[in-house]
This record gives structure tokens, C-alpha cells and sequence, in this order.
């Protein structure tokens, strides 16, 4: 039984390698963008929210000062016998108290709230960083050992004869006995582990 395989092109596995790089501009294109999402995020809740509901309180505080002298102003008014009802004044004043109460809240739920988001974003940062260096480590030496395997497949076609098995193709001794995966390896692996990247577009 014939194993040998007679690989001459590399179009495939330039192709697969065109991929590759493709795949590793998106991901790294995502990871800029959530990385500057999260950022935004955590800048809003840590520096923009606190002082806004600290603005907050202080107007609400006020407002509430005022409505309460209205309402004390129109109860203290009289027409003879008549007392006005002071419906709407009484309403503006619960109206801002509540408005303040609701401020008021808002200052410790922004504290816990970026604390909370602080430590999801660790969490979050965590996870991406083994996509970043999927990204950054090992598709970098993936296209190394494709560049390595196109050089290889060229500089054979270069050489051998027409009709001859390709540089793949298994020894005959070694038939019967599977090359360990340390052997398979180093035999497509770059020589002293260059991981440098050779053109795969040319």
C-alpha cells in the first residue's frame, strides 16, 4: 500500500494561511473595541456618576427648600374665614422630597455599582487575555510552521523529478511504526524553533 503523498502546490495552505491572518485582524479588532467599550463604562460609573448625583442631591435639596416655604407660605394665607387648600403646593413639596430621597439613593448604589463593575471587568479581562494570546502567540507560530511547510513543499517541487512521491510521504521502515507526536512535529516545525514569520502571499 502506497502512503505517499505527491504534494507539489501550496495553494491550500495558502489560503488556510490567508485565513488565518484574516481571523487574526477581526479578534484583535474586537478586542480594541471591547476593551475601549469597558473602559468607557467604568470611567462613567467611576468619575461622570458621582459627581452627577452629588449635583443631584444638592438641586433636589434646594428644590425641596423651596417648595416647602410655598406650602408654608399658602397655609399661612388668609381671606377672612377662608384658608386656601394649598392642593398644589403640597403636591410640588412631596413631589421633591421624593426626587431627593431618590438622589440620595443613588449615591451608594453608584459606589456599588463600580465596584461591582470593577470586578466583572477583571473577570472580563481574564477571559479575553486567552484570546489575546490565541491572537498574539500561537496563530503567529501556526503561520510560521505554514510558512516553513511552503518553503519546504517549494524547494522539493524545485528539485525532484516529475512523478516522485512528495516530501511527505512516510519511510518505508517506518511503515508499520507511527511516528511519535515529538517526530511529527519536528518534521514540519522550523529548524532551532524559528517562529519567524515568512511571507505566505507571494
Amino acid at each position: 500500500m502506497n502512503n505517499a503523498a505527491n504534494v507539489t502546490s501550496t495553494d491550500s495552505i495558502r489560503k488556510f494561511a490567508a485565513a488565518v491572518i484574516s481571523f487574526q485582524e477581526e479578534a484583535r479588532t474586537c478586542l480594541a473595541v471591547l476593551d475601549s467599550q469597558l473602559r468607557q463604562i467604568l470611567m462613567w460609573l467611576e468619575q461622570d456618576r458621582p459627581g452627577f448625583w452629588k449635583r443631584e442631591v444638592e438641586r433636589c435639596l434646594q428644590e425641596m427648600n423651596s417648595a416647602r416655604v410655598r406650602l408654608h407660605q399658602c397655609k399661612m394665607r388668609r381671606f377672612g374665614d377662608f384658608r386656601p387648600s394649598c392642593i398644589e403646593e403640597q403636591k410640588d413639596f412631596e413631589q421633591a422630597t421624593r426626587n431627593l430621597e431618590l438622589a440620595q439613593r443613588q449615591v451608594p448604589n453608584v459606589r456599588r455599582w463600580s465596584i461591582e463593575a470593577g470586578q466583572e471587568a477583571n473577570e472580563f479581562r481574564s477571559r479575553t487575555g486567552q484570546l489575546a494570546q490565541l491572537v498574539e502567540r500561537d496563530v503567529p507560530q501556526l503561520l510560521a510552521l505554514l510558512a516553513f511547510a511552503v518553503d519546504r513543499i517549494e524547494a522539493y517541487a524545485a528539485i525532484a523529478p516529475p512523478g516522485s512521491a512528495g516530501p511527505l510521504s512516510p519511510p518505508a521502515a517506518a511503515e508499520h511504526q507511527p511516528a511519535s507526536e515529538p517526530d511529527q512535529i519536528s518534521a514540519i516545525a522550523p529548524p532551532n524553533g524559528d517562529a519567524t514569520t515568512p511571507s505566505l502571499t507571494e
